[in-house]
């Protein structure tokens, strides 16, 4: 249909009937007395009654060219649409995060908004488009912008929340955006329990938000870690689980710690207001599942129960390369005292890389091969002009200044030594390694330890004397349990089963064939495309990677302090953003100021040659009754 972008313009109209004013003064006649009408004779009666309006071909043309230059100043545009009313754009923004779970009275957080949202689709009209997006950790595009409401709203009934933290933010970003490429008003309402003072300020004012919940009442497993070492076996494990209350009042409860169906502890608590405790769990009976779970009566169920996982002893056979030395001997007793840990010993100008081949770690102390072994490989205090390292130097009384400790061989550790080292050797780091231990001297920063893959090897290089410093001496008991952790990064172990937090990506790689299928804690299950080799799991509990007999076990734990504070400070009412809501309109107009399908132009042409035409037409008259 025909629209117009400058409707204002037709008020010029009034212009007709200034023409026509125009065309009549022009044949209006004065009345002068004759003596005698015999020269009116011959007149035609036409020519007689000039009052009359008739309306010529001038008349005619000139009023074409007003017309023209009228309807061109209002710039009309043809607009393609269904038929009917044109409708606006909605975007509605569901928060399906943990703490929408939390119950409200009968019912749940997540139900009281998701019919909100039913309630603003069923009073839309007919034409107004509708985007329905849900936020958790992630936002999620459900149903782009449709008119089929029905549509919507079966996707808002099988809306689910998630077990996982969630950032509105990220959402509101992108709504924005979409917002912002809309060629006409589009309005953004969001349903959560989080008030509007607490979104992010670009976008507070220009969302309509129907916020839910009021209850404080949670107290949440926000921590459950195993500590069990890589050569210790599940009697020396132990589970550390931190219980938190949430609330503005005591809490009381049950805390159950099981491995598999077996209670291993119960024990319950009084937990003050906004405050935590620790529980401390020993004595498992086994390998394998450890499930920590309250037993309380609060508002949120998703932050009450946390998995771990015990490991099964599996040996790790260590071949050392050296001549006879203290460190030799401390390494018989460290193998001795630790089941999980055989050691063969071979002196330098017996070994062959063939024997290698049955070991998981060959440690070279002393001596570098000329052919790398077929195995991962530990190198301490390698001699100088060897294949493998460039040595440049050597390094004595130097001390620990810096290190790695993002590196799983230094995590939680502290390597300073009390007392200097006493040898080292100076060694440029291979490009292929990342630098664990620093020191220096006058001259030049050089590392102590590094380590990295190469040629599909996890390699490790000691650049001090370990001998010297006597590993299980208890003045270095920071260095053994680097070494432990190192030696523990070069034998690494399929585990049986992984731990994760809920919202995270965790990459299972590949296995031998295809499809693969997920199970997850809710017995759903998903067959998984074959480039597909990660998962990311939306709710806690275990999940099951299954593909031609081989089996994976994911447990996925949501721990998240800021989203198991289900408490809100306020409730304020949803607020109309009218001043948004008229920029949205003003943006949407403008960016209609450059229209595609617009006949201003042709009109404007049109009345430059009615110009012309009217011109030579005048003219054309003008002289015919000057010849008469």
């Amino acid at each position: 249909m025909i629209q117009f972008f400058e409707p204002l313009a037709l008020v010029f109209s009034g212009l007709y009937g200034v023409l026509v004013l125009f065309y009549l003064w022009e044949r209006w006649r004065r009345r002068i007395p004759v003596p005698s009408l015999l020269l009116w004779e011959a007149v035609r009666e036409d020519n007689l009654r000039a009052r009359r309006f008739r309306p010529d071909l001038l008349f005619l043309l000139q009023l074409l060219l007003l017309t023209s230059l009228i309807v061109g100043l209002a710039r009309p545009y043809w607009q393609e649409h269904d038929g009917g009313q044109v409708g606006g754009r909605r975007i509605f923004i569901l928060d399906t995060s943990a703490s929408m779970q939390a119950r409200e009275h009968n019912t749940s957080r997540f139900d009281d908004a998701r019919n909100a949202a039913l309630k603003q689709l069923r009073g839309l009209g007919a034409e107004d488009e509708v985007m329905l997006v849900t936020a958790a950790r992630t936002p999620e595009v459900v149903v782009g912008f449709t008119r089929d409401h029905a549509a919507v709203e079966t996707a808002l009934l099988q809306s689910v929340a998630t077990d996982t933290s969630g950032d509105l933010a990220v959402a509101l970003a992108f709504t924005e955006s979409a917002r912002q490429r809309s060629d006409v008003p589009t309005a953004v309402d969001v349903f959560t329990d989080i008030p509007r003072s607490q979104l992010p300020a670009p976008f507070r004012e220009s969302v309509r938000v129907f916020q839910v919940g009021e209850s404080d009442d949670n107290l949440a497993i926000e921590g459950l870690q195993i500590y069990q070492g890589r050569f210790q076996d599940y009697r020396g494990a132990r589970a550390y689980v931190r219980v938190e209350n949430f609330a503005h009042r005591e809490g009381h409860g049950f805390l159950t710690v099981r491995l598999e169906d077996q209670v291993v502890n119960r024990s319950g608590f009084t937990i003050p207001p906004r405050e935590s405790r620790g529980f401390l769990v020993h004595n498992f009976p086994g390998p394998g599942r450890v499930i920590a779970q309250l037993e309380v009566a609060d508002a949120l169920a998703a932050d009450n129960i946390a998995y771990g996982w015990i490991r099964p002893v599996s040996r790790a056979r260590l071949l050392l390369v050296s001549a006879p030395s203290p460190l030799v001997d401390d390494l018989r007793a460290l193998a001795a005292a630790t089941p999980a840990l055989e050691l063969q010993v071979v002196q330098p100008d017996d070994y062959r890389p063939e024997q290698a081949l049955h070991a998981t770690v060959t440690i070279f102390h002393r001596v570098v091969p000329a052919v790398p072994p077929p195995t991962n490989a530990l190198y301490i205090y390698p001699p100088g002009g060897n294949p493998l390292f460039q040595v440049s130097g050597d390094a004595s009384n130097v001390e620990v200044l810096d290190w790695d400790e993002h590196h799983v061989a230094l995590q939680s550790l502290r390597p300073l030594a009390s007392l200097p080292l006493q040898r080292a050797r100076i060694i440029a780091p291979p490009a292929w390694s990342e630098t664990l231990l620093w020191s220096r001297t006058i001259e030049r920063e050089f590392p102590l330890a590094f380590a990295g893959e190469h040629d599909g090897r996890r390699l490790a290089c000691i650049t001090f004397d370990l001998e010297a410093e006597r590993l299980l001496s208890t003045d270095n008991v920071n260095f053994f349990l680097f070494f432990m952790n190192l030696l523990g990064w070069l034998t690494p172990e399929q585990a049986d089963a992984a731990v994760v937090r809920t919202g995270d990506v965790y990459a299972f790689g590949s296995l031998p064939a295809q499809p693969v299928h997920v199970r997850d804690p809710h017995g759903a299950l998903q067959t998984l495309p074959a480039s597909q080799t990660t998962i990311q799991p939306l709710f806690a509990g275990e999940y099951r990677i299954s593909s031609d007999g081989t089996g994976r076990t994911v447990l996925a734990n949501f721990v998240d302090p800021l989203e198991s504070d289900i408490g809100r400070a306020s409730r304020e009412p949803p607020v109309a953003p009218n001043a948004v809501q008229r920029t949205a309109t003003e943006r949407a107009d403008a960016a209609r100021r450059v229209p595609q399908n617009d006949y201003n132009g042709w009109l404007y042409a049109a009345a430059l040659v009615l110009f012309i035409v009217e011109w030579a037409v005048a003219r054309w008259i003008g002289a015919g009754r000057f010849a008469s």
